[in-house]
């Protein structure tokens, strides 16, 4: 494909081989990493938990969201200026290609908030010590339940209503969108801020050392590349010049984020390797006492004498 924005376009291009390569091999490093995640686990408790099952369900989701982009991006591609027609032996027509992309973007959403569920499936507040920890925290994490619930529901309603009908499919009409589309980011950007704010509440209430509450700190928060990502995508999906919305960019970041969603779930499972070794490192080399031979202790009466003893070394040398 050899098309190129103007150069009075500020919209990004993404080339369909740029989306091809792209997209295969973050697939790639997602499996690597949810494998090194199930290695973990194993050698650290012998069994996957809950939470494990909701990115094992979201890493299939992705595969099946992927492969039906694949077979849609000359249509895509096609029907979204300003990119020129796609040369194709075998075109598909828009209207067999609406429900496969509706079902590409449904999947990619539930990869993600199948992500967000996972983070918070890791925190068990209806059962001790989790339900002790604070009534109003949990409260606050069965709302938040219900908060993402609901967000997951809308955000898999949007692309049904956009493209209700093969015929009447307004991913490929010049119609503005932008509206529905920012919705479902903003409600995807909120709720992973939420989803954070769960474990910092946590590690603030909990009795840790400086280095130890960072480091938890650190992993509890990898989300923020998630909305890092969602970020860019709200910022890329919108084409000034056709004053709609661009669904090859949008499909793209989408894309992104659902896989490093997968990337940044299956790190955080790092954290209690990581943390007892740097924690253990740090207690044998920095916080270790020095042998009582080592140490050295300095009085008065030994300046005194190391005086003395100076001075009448000093008077027999002279």
């Amino acid at each position: 494909m050899s098309s190129s924005p103007s150069a009075g376009d500020a919209h990004v291009f993404i080339s369909m081989r740029t989306y091809q390569v792209t997209m295969w091999t973050l697939s790639g490093l997602a499996t690597l990493f949810l494998a090194s995640r199930f290695a973990v686990r194993m050698l650290a408790k012998g069994h996957l938990i809950m939470n494990d099952y909701f990115i094992a369900a979201a890493l299939p989701t992705f595969y099946l969201a992927a492969g039906l982009i694949q077979s849609n991006l000359g249509v895509l591609y096609e029907h979204n200026p300003p990119v020129l027609p796609v040369d194709q032996e075998h075109p598909v027509s828009p209207q067999s290609a609406a429900p496969r992309l509706t079902s590409a973007i449904e999947l990619f959403w539930t990869t993600i908030y199948c992500v967000k569920f996972c983070f918070l499936a890791q925190f068990k507040f209806h059962k001790p010590p989790y339900a002790y920890v604070s009534i109003r925290l949990t409260r606050y994490y069965f709302a938040l339940i219900g908060i993402c619930v609901a967000a997951f529901l809308f955000t898999l309603i949007q692309p049904i209503v956009l493209c209700s009908h093969p015929v009447r499919c307004r991913y490929f009409e010049p119609s503005n969108t932008m509206p529905w589309e920012a919705a479902v980011t903003g409600l995807d950007i909120a709720t992973d801020f939420l989803v954070v704010t769960v474990p910092v509440s946590l590690i603030c209430m909990a009795n840790f050392t400086r280095l130890r509450a960072t480091l938890n700190a650190i992993f509890k928060g990898l989300s923020i590349f998630v909305i890092a990502v969602a970020g860019v995508r709200l910022k890329m999906q919108y084409n000034a010049e056709t004053r709609r919305v661009d669904y090859v960019s949008l499909t793209f970041w989408l894309m992104v984020e659902a896989a490093v969603a997968l990337i940044m779930a299956s790190i955080s499972s790092y954290r209690i390797p990581v943390v007892d070794y740097i924690i253990g490192w740090k207690s044998d080399h920095c916080d270790k006492p020095k042998p009582p031979e080592e140490i050295q202790l300095c009085t008065p009466r030994d300046v005194t004498a190391d005086t003395f003893h100076h001075k009448k070394k000093y008077t027999q040398d002279g």
